[in-house]
């Protein structure tokens, strides 16, 4: 008799469902293992509620208001735009987001003053206070015990100083390698292009404190470099000018003095002096107006190129802390001790049959 295919097929779906009674009805005689398990959880995730720290989320929202230059450049760059060409607002808001980042930018912050909890210092001090890096840096050699921040150069900072700006540094953007939580994010709505920082620590002060300060570090550093060869080129015929100005009022005085000397009667050799020195304030006044016309270009070209960074919500009090609830600790006790509880009973279960066959 020929056997149908689908049989052996049947009775591996038939011992597969016998088996999984059977590893059911296990797990009902041995209930205790699970509930010991849940037991042994929810007291852990309950000793965690009550002893670990609040922590308070502050958020700001910014966007950048980026004008290229007008003229037949700023022109073409917007037709290349459209065709997905050359590098927009896209490229620099990436650009702001990773900025936001940097140790240029974080170092500035760690290093200026802020108050926390009415007292006034170093946004780094406030940051080792309050994770604890005293205790951490308390059998340190290098100089970290009890290490404060006393300036905020770093071009003359020691090796110490160097190294504890570093660790800040990694503890502010986090690093994945080393299993450190990053306290400040930084993202992008690709629909508005809104960008948003985050920042999360163990205090209300820190929180909004810190946040504005790498807003505001952020936004400047960004806008004088955007601006960088126009503020130059404004500053250079600025100072030609105001020259110039100098030279022409000077020239200009002289010869009205002359002229209140001599009252008309002068001879050949005065009339001569006269004339050089009209043909100098001719000079000077033409050029002035010349530079003049410069700097009006370049004061244009500036205020055409400075992006505009406009702030949209800035962190406020009070902030509501945010702490693990106890709720949370139950279904989280629930769902891994019922699964550590059946892997053991299971296991065993396994572990016997292996051995009996």
């Amino acid at each position: 008799m020929t056997e149908h295919p689908n049989q052996n097929q049947g009775v591996s779906i038939k011992d597969l469902i016998l088996k999984i009674k059977e590893f059911w009805f296990e797990a009902w005689r041995n209930w205790w293992i699970i509930a010991l398990f849940i037991l042994v959880v929810l007291a852990f995730q309950v000793y965690q509620v009550f002893t670990q720290k609040a922590y308070y989320p502050s958020q700001l929202t910014f966007m950048v208001n980026e004008q290229e230059g007008g003229g037949g450049l700023g022109a073409m760059a917007g037709v290349l735009g459209n065709f997905g060409l050359g590098r927009g607002g896209d490229f620099n808001l990436e650009k702001m987001l990773e900025l936001s980042k940097s140790r240029k930018i974080i170092q500035n912050v760690l290093l200026s003053k802020g108050q926390m909890y009415n007292r006034e210092d170093y946004y780094a001090n406030h940051l080792i206070n309050l994770y604890e890096y005293h205790e951490e840096w308390a059998e340190d050699t290098t100089g970290l015990n009890g290490f404060l921040f006393t300036n905020s150069d770093p071009s003359n900072f020691s090796r110490a100083e160097n190294k504890a700006l570093m660790a800040l540094h990694t503890r502010v953007i986090g690093n994945r390698d080393r299993g450190i939580d990053p306290l400040l994010n930084s993202s992008v709505s690709e629909n508005t292009g809104i960008m948003t920082l985050k920042l999360v620590s163990l205090s209300e002060d820190f929180s909004i404190g810190f946040l504005r300060a790498v807003y505001e570090n952020l936004s400047d550093f960004y806008v004088n470099k955007t601006i960088e060869k126009q503020q130059h080129t404004y500053d250079a015929v600025k100072s030609k000018a105001d020259s110039l100005k100098t030279e022409l009022s000077s020239a200009e005085y002289s010869l009205a003095n002359f002229l209140d000397r001599n009252r008309g009667l002068y001879n050949k050799k005065d009339q001569l002096n006269q004339l050089r020195l009209e043909a100098k304030v001719k000079y000077l006044a033409a050029a002035w107006a010349t530079v003049e016309e410069q700097k009006e270009v370049a004061e244009f070209s500036l205020r055409d190129r400075t992006p505009v960074v406009q702030v949209i919500d800035l962190p406020i009090a009070p902030i509501k802390p945010v702490k693990k609830s106890l709720i949370m600790a139950g279904i989280i006790s629930i769902l891994l001790g019922t699964f550590l509880g059946l892997l053991l009973i299971i296991g065993r279960r396994v572990y016997k049959d292996i051995m009996a066959s």
